[in-house]
């Protein structure tokens, strides 16, 4: 039978997770695209000297208070200005509808129409924002993926190359395909994304972790000298090896992992880099994993 391993060291999540944001992401997309039709429609009966019925509001309404409860906590306050905003403009829409059969000019919608459009253009930069920084974070970790990870190192060059000081270091869980094998992948995953929780509270909030690839992790330790480095991801093997993940049937699961570091070099790019580090972690699995070594 399948062992599923507990999750009864997460005592709660700081940030949201992945899924959470997406579902925000989702929320925030259809409040824009309804909000869009409602603003046009009411437009259109606008110049027509028409009243909308009341009803036409209760598709923007649900849109924008049907998520209420399910907004992730960082981006509460965002909502709530949201909210604010159209309830502004809710408002404003009304007593222009009221105004129509008075010949109200239409200079007086003009300050109307600027609060729709400032709040159109900001939920669509909320919009963008949000999707560029799904499309850099791993959705199985809900650490930065690969591609965030390279402009990060490009960044870590730059300074370098003016004289700043750093390292990298390639992470692997040892053993991780018997891992897989033996309890199946749905617990692979639960111990890459456990494995992720613990580096990256074990690191300086300032230092790097990504998702790699597979069950690789790669650090950015912006600053760390030579004599510190080694020391450092030594420390990281230990607090893997020292916690046993515990399966669901109280069997304890012993987890490894190997790390391979090197020093970012200004007369190197920061590909080369990560094959001088890769080569380390070779090293280490090589001398019996559990283990970091260093390639000077």
């Amino acid at each position: 039978m399948t062992a599923q391993l507990q999750n009864t060291s997460l005592s709660g999540r700081a940030t949201p997770s992945l899924a959470e944001e997406s579902m925000y992401l989702d929320d925030l997309i259809h409040f824009y695209n309804v909000w869009k039709e409602f603003w046009q429609t009411w437009l259109r009966a606008y110049l027509q000297g028409k009243m909308l019925p009341r009803h036409t509001e209760q598709s923007v309404l649900q849109a924008l208070h049907g998520p209420e409860a399910r907004i992730p906590s960082s981006q509460k306050a965002y909502w709530h200005a949201l909210e604010a905003s159209y309830h502004d403009i809710l408002h404003r829409l009304q007593s222009s509808s009221e105004d129509t059969s008075k010949n109200c000019p239409y200079s007086a919608l003009v300050p109307i129409m600027d609060a729709a459009n400032l709040l159109e253009q900001q939920c669509f930069e909320e919009i963008v924002t949000f999707s560029k920084k799904l499309g850099e974070m791993d959705l199985l970790t809900n650490l930065p993926n690969r591609r965030r990870m390279e402009q990060d190192l490009a960044r870590e060059q730059a300074l370098i190359d003016r004289g700043a000081t750093g390292f990298i270091a390639m992470i692997d869980v040892d053993h991780f395909k018997s891992l897989n094998d033996t309890y199946g992948h749905a617990v692979g995953d639960i111990v890459l994304r456990e494995i992720a929780r613990r580096l990256r509270f074990a690191l300086r909030h300032y230092d790097g972790l990504y998702r790699y690839g597979g069950e690789e992790f790669l650090a950015i330790f912006p600053g760390l000298r030579k004599d510190c480095a080694l020391l450092t991801v030594q420390r990281l093997c230990q607090k893997i090896a020292m916690d046993p993940f515990q399966a669901t049937d109280g069997h304890p699961i012993s987890i490894t992992i190997s790390i391979g570091i090197a020093p970012l070099a200004s007369h190197m790019s920061p590909e080369g880099i990560v094959h001088i580090a890769d080569a380390a972690l070779y090293q280490a699995k090589q001398e019996g994993r559990n283990q970091a070594r260093l390639i000077p």
